[in-house]
């Protein structure tokens, strides 16, 4: 923003906060899908038992287009925002770049690095839900 000469208000810090909360709901979302599958993996006999990488990968190509595209939904809906005016322009138009900018972002570290560290830092025995 400080690259386009935008200043920042209140308004563009809330809309941060919102593309921050995003953010962690779809690696919570991410998260609580390997954990459903992991669970189902330690569940079954050896010979048929996937590796960590290959569930992680599975759990991960199944909800992360979901995730993907409706991020970048979220995104889009804030383009009419670009075609205020005047001072309702110079009030919202900060919010709308800051809420734009962090949900491309969330969209796409959602579906990159997520999984990634989600392979890393999720390990052991998932006991059931039971």
């Amino acid at each position: 923003m400080k690259f386009q000469g935008i200043n920042a208000n209140i308004m563009s810090l809330s809309g941060i906060a919102i593309a921050i909360g995003a953010m962690v709901d779809a690696a919570i979302i991410m998260i609580e899908n390997l954990h459903k599958h992991l669970e189902h993996n330690n569940g079954l006999a050896p010979p048929d038992r996937k590796s960590h990488w290959d569930v992680v990968k599975e759990a991960s190509c199944e909800v992360g287009p979901s995730l993907f595209w409706s991020l970048l939904v979220i995104t889009v809906s804030f383009l009419p925002v670009f075609s205020l005016e005047e001072q309702e322009g110079r009030l919202f138009r900060p919010l709308a770049f800051t809420k734009t900018y962090s949900m491309a972002a969330a969209a796409i570290l959602a579906v990159t690095i997520v999984p990634i560290l989600m392979g890393f830092f999720i390990r052991g025995k998932i006991l059931p839900e039971k």
